[in-house]
């Protein structure tokens, strides 16, 4: 085992192996697609006469291990019914060996209008699960689980999460997409089980807060794809004991510019503000998303490659500034067995700023569209008067 942590560790440095999602915040709305399984190993499919699917999630899947609760086995199942008002239902259920705990999630959705332009959607979801603290940027379990166990060290908090969700998607004329939920919470973060002779940081929040809280929390976005979008969240006290009490506004634009003999040009501006914020638990912090792990659930383009974890996290504003270029006539991609390969050279620069720390800067070239998947980068930072990296990242194309 110390020989596999010390491979680990080695690698991890020299290396960092990041396969960050690269699917494109620009150029379709938003889906919960897994890149994982799409680049090494799909899950398994079934499909009868094309009006029911079922799916089982990957072997990748199935293996994970985190400091909380030791050793998990888990799997996935999903079941979909293609009518002309599709309805689909998953459930998602885990087992702790060490802490001998049985873990569940589902969710099941239908269509109440389903047509060419416009769409209402229904989900309800609800279980008892053991979740990031860094919604809703979720970081790769598996990943995350050869870091624990090879590295020895755990960058995440974790929290038992029960929960209660109901949610409507409304879209009209395929562009403008309004979306509200309420979500009751029941959250506890727990002890590191009996793994202490790791080097496992204590699973506590960086603030001082007292380690559960229940919240009622309401949210209502409005989008107009692919340009802008609108969040607004309230955290709703006294409902079963709910204790969040909070205003939070978001908004968020995206941007291609295609310029003329030389490429494309990506923009993405978030900006968000507490408004008021009687009670705030650390849970519901702004976390920024930062790619370091084999996949995460948001784009390449607006993710962080460098940022560290929750040290950014703020309870009153941030702006997040990420600009990417893409061009077939830069410098390697000059060279014609490239420029016949289709390569496409990246530059990309990421900025985060917050009220509490200095403004965090990353720049980085990238080699995109390698054997038309893969996408390989190096990249450094600055922060607080330091250089951060270099360091290399492979992962699936940006685009």
């Amino acid at each position: 085992m110390l020989r596999l942590r010390l491979f680990g560790f080695f690698f991890a440095i020299n290396f960092n192996l990041s396969i960050l999602y690269a699917n494109s915040s620009l150029s379709r709305p938003p889906a919960p697609i897994d890149s994982f399984p799409e680049v090494f190993l799909d899950s398994v499919l079934i499909s009868v006469n094309n009006h029911w699917d079922i799916s089982l999630s990957p072997m990748s899947n199935v293996f994970l291990f985190n400091p909380i609760d030791g050793f998990l086995l888990q799997t996935g199942f999903k079941s979909t019914f293609n009518t002309k008002r599709p309805m689909a239902f998953s459930l998602h259920p885990r087992y702790a060996i060490q802490s001998k705990t049985l873990y569940a999630e589902a969710e099941f959705s239908a269509f109440i209008v389903n047509d060419e332009i416009n769409s209402s959607q229904l989900f309800f979801s609800g279980g008892n699960f053991l979740t990031q603290v860094n919604q809703p940027f979720i970081k790769n379990e598996q990943i995350i689980s050869i870091i624990n166990v090879l590295d020895g060290v755990n960058p995440l908090l974790f929290i038992e999460k029960k929960f209660l969700k109901v949610q409507l998607k409304q879209t009209f004329h395929s562009k403008f997409i309004l979306q509200a939920s309420s979500e009751f919470i029941d959250r506890n973060y727990l002890e590191n089980y009996n793994f202490h002779r790791w080097n496992f940081k204590r699973n506590e929040p960086l603030e001082s807060f007292k380690l559960r809280d229940k919240a009622l929390i309401n949210t209502f976005s409005l989008s107009y794809f692919p340009f802008l979008t609108i969040n607004y969240k309230k955290g709703m006290p006294g409902f079963l004991e709910s204790e969040s009490n909070f205003d939070y506004i978001e908004l968020a634009f995206s941007k291609s510019l295609y310029v003329k003999k030389f490429g494309r040009i990506d923009v993405n501006f978030i900006s968000g503000k507490f408004l008021q914020q009687e009670f705030l638990h650390f849970n519901d912090f702004y976390h920024f998303p930062t790619g370091r792990t084999l996949k995460t659930s948001h784009p390449v383009i607006s993710t962080f490659r460098l940022l560290p974890y929750y040290e950014f996290s703020t309870n009153n504003y941030f702006h997040r500034i990420h600009i990417q270029t893409q061009t077939s006539d830069f410098l390697l991609s000059k060279w014609s067995f490239i420029k016949k390969s289709k390569v496409l050279e990246n530059l990309f620069i990421n900025l985060a700023i917050t009220d509490k720390l200095q403004p965090f800067l990353e720049m980085g070239y990238a080699l995109d569209n390698i054997l038309k998947n893969f996408r390989l980068e190096i990249v450094s930072g600055r922060y607080d008067g330091k250089w951060l990296g270099p360091r290399i990242i492979l992962g699936p194309r940006s685009l």
